[in-house]
């Protein structure tokens, strides 16, 4: 009983895990994978990288800066978010491809979707309010 309330004591105030944590042990995992099947020199190189990287990830989860990594796995979140939104905006465009067109606004840079009808049309852009003609 001892052992467990020092142990509790010693993680009270210390940030733990985060998505972030959980993408650098993923990486760092993949790292350890890759180097099992690479020659000699190469290998001892990922297997460096991947102990630094744990070692990050040890030191995140036992500080005690816990604002400041806050904000570090807020970046991350942001970054992460941009690109899957990126990715599903590509897959969207090759699943709808009979239907919709995907174009941006020349005012603000908005992509926006419009019904594919040949022609020249006239577009409104629902964000900034700029018309401007496009042609499907």
């Amino acid at each position: 009983m001892k052992f467990r309330e020092r142990l509790a004591r010693f993680f009270y105030g210390r940030y733990g895990s985060d998505q972030l944590n959980m993408f650098i042990l993923i990486i760092c995992t993949l790292l350890l994978l890759l180097a099992m099947f690479l020659p000699a020199v190469p290998a001892y190189i990922l297997r460096g990288f991947a102990i630094l990287l744990m070692g990050l990830s040890i030191f995140r989860m036992l500080s005690k800066k816990i604002e400041k990594r806050r904000r570090e796995n807020a970046v991350y979140t942001k970054i992460l978010y941009a690109v899957k939104s990126f990715f599903i905006r590509q897959f969207n465009r090759i699943r709808y491809i009979k239907k919709y067109r995907y174009r941006k606004c020349p005012g603000c840079k908005n992509h926006l979707r419009l019904p594919y009808k040949k022609g020249e049309h006239d577009v409104k852009c629902p964000r900034c309010g700029k018309n401007f003609t496009v042609k499907l």
